[in-house]
Order: structure tokens, then sequence, then C-alpha cells
């Protein structure tokens, strides 16, 4: 079967994922969804490759981007000035220039309403060039895909020369 960091919000998951369920931090946040991610955020960026990099949780869109931009739509003006959140952004720790963001998706983002709003901040985030990711409480492989978009702003590790041909 194909285990998931998700499988935490269930009663019944694999007893490999105990470890992590142990270093859930309940202050983290109020779903559990997002305490597995921030803490599946925190070990990836302790490794050294990531530790420029930094991640703040429920940061007002509008503090991303300028509701001011002639660019958005007057939807999505609205959509900044009434408070919506992104889950997580990544920042690097100097200059705190926002990275990316990181939205974690339970059951509820299959409804109409809820959607339209995630469609709306998909296009401010796009207009502002912030890229995102989008993880659904259902997927696998969650420790992989943030790795994978961390790693985006991550210089690349240095060949030590082990695979040089020598001649």
């Amino acid at each position: 079967p194909v285990i998931s960091a998700f499988d935490l919000l269930y009663k019944e998951y694999d007893r490999s994922q105990e470890r992590l369920n142990k270093r859930l931090r309940p202050d983290d946040s109020p779903f559990k969804s997002e305490q597995i991610v921030a803490q599946i955020l925190r070990e990836a960026l302790a490794q050294e490759a990531r530790q420029s990099i930094m991640f703040h949780r429920e940061v007002l869109l509008i503090q991303l981007a300028s509701a001011a931009g002639a660019s958005f739509t007057e939807r999505e003006r609205e959509f900044m000035n009434n408070g919506s959140c992104c889950d997580f952004v990544l920042y690097f720790k100097i200059g705190k220039r926002p990275l990316g963001v990181i939205e974690v998706d339970g059951g509820h983002h299959n409804d109409l309403v809820q959607i339209e709003r995630d469609t709306v901040k998909n296009s401010i985030l796009e207009k502002c060039g912030i890229p995102l990711l989008r993880l659904r409480t259902i997927e696998s492989h969650i420790e992989e895909k943030i790795a994978a978009f961390v790693d985006q702003w991550t210089p690349p590790v240095p060949d030590d020369g082990r695979n040089a041909s020598s001649g």
C-alpha cells in the first residue's frame, strides 16, 4: 500500500508514521494536516543546503501582493482585502522576500465555493510571480514534493569529483 504523511489524519494509519506523529506541534495549527506540513517543512529546512530558507504560517495574501496592482481584477482585489491567507510562505532568512507558497487542500477544497477561492488565490500568486505548491490531503509523497519545491531556491550540491573521469 502507498503510505502518506497525511495518513495521520485517520484513526487507522501505518505505524511507520508514528515518529512523525510524535513530532507534530498542535500550536502550529488547529488543523492536523497543516501540523504535518509544518513539521515536514521544519525538517526539510533543517538540512544544511536549505538553511537559508524559513517559513511563516497564515500570511495575509495582501502582504505578498499589493492590492493596488493594476493587473488584478476587482474580485482579486476584494479577495485580498477580505483577509485571505496563505497556509505557508517560504522566505530567504535574509531579505525576507517571499519565494513560494504552500497550500494544504483538505476535502473541503472540492466544494464549489472553495474551488472558486482557490482559483482566485492561484491567479493572484501567479500575477505576483510567486510559485505555488498545493498539497491535497489524499496525496502521497508529501515529503518529496515539499523537498523538490524548496530545492528551487537552494544551491546545487557540488560535485565532489567522484564522478569525474580521470584523464
